[in-house]
């Protein structure tokens, strides 16, 4: 179910942005999530199916972890470019030599089929699964400790959401470590490793839907800007004319206006008008206007401060 959920919210924000976004390492950290978490299920193909159109041998949980640390590594660069830390953006080829870094053990692994979503759980005995496991999950847990540092100096939502999605998943991997080192080397016994093999997957999954709740924060957000400031040009361009609204949707389109910037703005020359009687708005337009008003009026006050 919990999967489920993240597949969906992550379809949800790779659809939406992929027109404008898909250059921007924010995009490919998402679209590298709903690729790791669709293998564990897509629509009528289970794992097994998946697994076998790529050769068996459980190679779906290689690609699984390789997905969700490309998505963790394009996330932080995105967090990076965005907090302008330049020099903590990670190298492509960084990300290749961190796959390879648990590609490789996983090769070394005897028997890795059949397909099974007890993989590690199974085979938990042999060196090469516990090195595999605890490198990725490692790498993980480094790369979402890095990105809090980068985030924790601001408190908007998205950043709120952010830091307490990568949290839930840092303790994941803290868990998940401690689990592999106490189950490969302790002396303990099959109950133990299936009672608590799972431990880590609630934070785990708990912490990409936050997380992925401030990617779809930021997509209402710039629908709700995109559809105020279409609203208010509109209304603006009566009496300002054609050209007015045709200017303007240039500027926003090649990023020298942002929709926000245009709705404030529109919205305090409209206000301004119809203060003045320069203005008159039907009855509807004047119900819409007096709710824009009201959810700009902070931010209209300080635009004409």
């Amino acid at each position: 179910m919990i999967e489920s959920l993240t597949l969906f919210l992550l379809a949800v924000a790779v659809a939406f942005r992929v027109k404008k976004s898909w250059r921007k390492p924010a995009w490919w950290a998402t679209a590298f999530g709903l690729l790791s978490v669709s293998t564990y299920g897509l629509f009528m193909a289970p794992p097994a199916v998946l697994d076998s159109l790529i050769g068996g041998q459980n190679a779906l949980t290689l690609v699984r972890d390789a997905a969700a640390l490309a998505a963790m590594w394009f996330f932080h660069n995105a967090v990076a470019a965005q907090r302008d830390y330049q020099s903590r953006r990670l190298p492509w080829w960084g990300l290749c030599l961190a796959i390879a870094s648990f590609a490789v053990p996983f090769a070394f692994i005897h028997e890795p089929g059949p397909t099974s979503q007890s993989f590690v759980l199974d085979r938990l005995d042999q060196f090469p699964v516990w090195l595999f496991s605890t490198v990725y999950t490692a790498l993980m847990g480094t790369l979402a400790g890095r990105t809090i540092a980068m985030l924790a100096s601001r408190r908007t939502v998205p950043t709120k959401l952010w830091v307490t999605g990568l949290s839930l998943m840092l303790v994941s991997d803290v868990l998940e470590v401690g689990y592999l080192a106490i189950a490969h080397f302790g002396d303990v016994g099959a109950e133990f490793r299936e009672r608590f093999y799972y431990v880590a997957q609630l934070p785990f999954f708990s912490g990409v839907i936050i997380a992925v709740a401030g990617f779809i924060w930021i997509i209402v957000t710039l629908s709700f800007w995109w559809v105020i400031a279409r609203w208010t040009l509109h209304i603006d361009s009566q009496v300002k004319g054609p050209m007015f609204l045709q200017l303007r949707e240039q500027a926003v389109a090649k990023g020298k206006w942002t929709n926000r910037q245009v709705a404030l703005d529109s919205a305090a020359d409209i206000r301004d008008r119809v203060k003045l009687g320069h203005q008159r708005l039907t009855p509807l337009e004047r119900l819409i206007f007096t709710v824009v008003e009201r959810m700009l009026s902070n931010q209209l006050k300080k635009a004409r401060a």
